[in-house]
């Protein structure tokens, strides 16, 4: 147990303390306790280097280069229409446009900064103008900005499937259902939020104007719909795994990119070198956590913790559930302080044999994990989504939390529900396989 006291302390103490790089701390703690129990440094870099000699990683850059394409094109708009077709009419519409459509853009690129600022950039001003609070617009996209990590693929999925060892195809399904039922949930709030105060919508409504609407923002926005269905078609239908669904998400996003260049070159933000380049340095940042978290688990493992952990909390806990709700507080702090790709590479390997030795399906676990960083993101005091929507806003950090309650207690029922029907993490990558 020492070895794990004396690693966090290290590694919070360089990381929340001295500012430091999580990726640096995060090594700097696995040096520290390599150092004073006497473990060979040869393995120190062995481990780093064989924690990323995995096939599945290759992953990470291609969908990387995919979704930053897809965030360069222009394509934010296409789908932003594209919602707005289908439910514009609705009162407080606006709102729950910039709730789907953040999950759909989220989905092609898997970041959620790049989803907050692309579908901000279109949905704030259309928020200015129908009277929407500025702290409450960035309340909502703080929220609704973390739906592209529930709705896959997703780089996160990736990261837990290669520290928890369930297939990548699962860790993206298992929160594909608690994803679309937050959406759902955000599109309520904003409607009981807006209802008193935007006036229903006078103009007549024409079924043939309404088809005619929705087919030409279907046919707009078809090239981007298409990729998602191209990869995991590919991937369920045994023609292609999760790594060369990838590269072929890689290749299609080239070919859209430079169709779109050449049609509509008004709508492409970027080059191909500013892509290639945020590509690079994002999956250098990824990788570089892996591997000194790969140095971490290593001197964890040496120290035999992981074993004396399910002893020790398998004879004070008897209920699963108990045990649950500990990991749904510990990885909504962790969300709230830490990178979610770091917190996943160092506590999910502790926690996987304690939820083996619970009977707990470790894909509902990889669900209810996965949707507690999210929620993470967007809890006070600590809240990275907010601070990003905060500054997009130039708003208070105070009165934007005021407007973040409701959307924490949908995330919260969402977390309850799956503790107790673990179906809905379990039953579509069953379903799927």
């Amino acid at each position: 147990m020492q070895v794990l006291v004396l690693f966090l302390i290290v590694f919070l103490a360089a990381s929340l303390l001295l500012r430091v790089p999580v990726a640096f701390g995060i090594g700097l703690g696995g040096a520290v306790v390599f150092t004073v129990y006497g473990y060979s440094m040869n393995s120190f870099s062995q481990t780093a280097f064989y924690g990323l000699d995995n096939f599945s990683l290759l992953a990470i850059p291609f969908f990387l280069f995919a979704g930053a394409i897809m965030e360069y094109s222009g394509i934010s708009k296409s789908i932003f229409n594209f919602i707005d077709a289908f439910v514009g009419r609705v009162r407080a519409s606006t709102g729950t446009v910039a709730v789907f459509a953040c999950a759909l853009f989220g989905a092609l690129t898997g970041s959620t900064q790049a989803t907050i600022a692309a579908i901000g950039k279109i949905v704030f001003p259309e928020m200015d103008k129908r009277g929407y609070e500025p702290a409450y617009q960035a309340a909502l996209m703080a929220s609704a900005g973390f739906l592209g990590v529930l709705i896959p693929p997703s780089m996160t999925g990736i990261i837990y499937a290669t520290a928890s060892g369930i297939s990548i195809a699962d860790a993206w399904m298992c929160t594909l259902i608690p994803g679309i039922l937050l959406a759902a949930l955000f599109s309520i709030v904003n409607y009981f939020h807006r209802i008193k105060v935007e006036p229903k919508v006078e103009e007549p409504f024409v079924i043939s104007q309404y088809v005619k609407h929705i087919g030409v923002s279907t046919k707009n926005a078809f090239w981007a719909l298409l990729m998602p269905v191209i990869i995991f078609g590919g991937i369920y239908g045994g023609i292609f795994t999760a790594t060369e669904a990838g590269a072929i998400s890689a290749l299609y996003g080239l070919i859209y990119y430079f169709i779109r260049r050449k049609t509509r070159p008004e709508s492409v933000s970027g080059s191909l070198r500013d892509m290639m380049m945020f590509t690079i340095s994002l999956t250098g940042v990824i990788l570089l956590i892996m591997a000194f978290a790969n140095v971490a688990c290593k001197a964890i493992a040496f120290s035999g913790i992981s074993q004396q952990l399910v002893v020790l909390i398998t004879e004070n806990i008897s209920s699963p559930i108990v045990f649950l709700l500990i990991v749904n507080v510990l990885f909504i702090i962790c969300g709230m302080f830490i990178d979610s790709n770091a917190a996943i590479l160092l506590f999910v390997p502790l926690l996987t044999p304690i939820a083996d030795a619970y009977g707990i399906n470790q894909v509902q676990m990889a669900g209810i994990i996965l949707v507690n960083l999210c929620m993470g993101a967007i809890s006070p005091p600590f809240c990275v989504n907010v601070f990003v929507t905060t500054k997009l806003k130039k708003t208070q950090y105070v009165e934007v939390v005021h407007y973040i309650w409701p959307f924490l207690g949908c995330c919260a029922g969402v977390l309850i529900l799956m503790m107790f029907i673990p179906g809905l993490s379990t039953w579509l990558p069953a379903l799927l396989k």
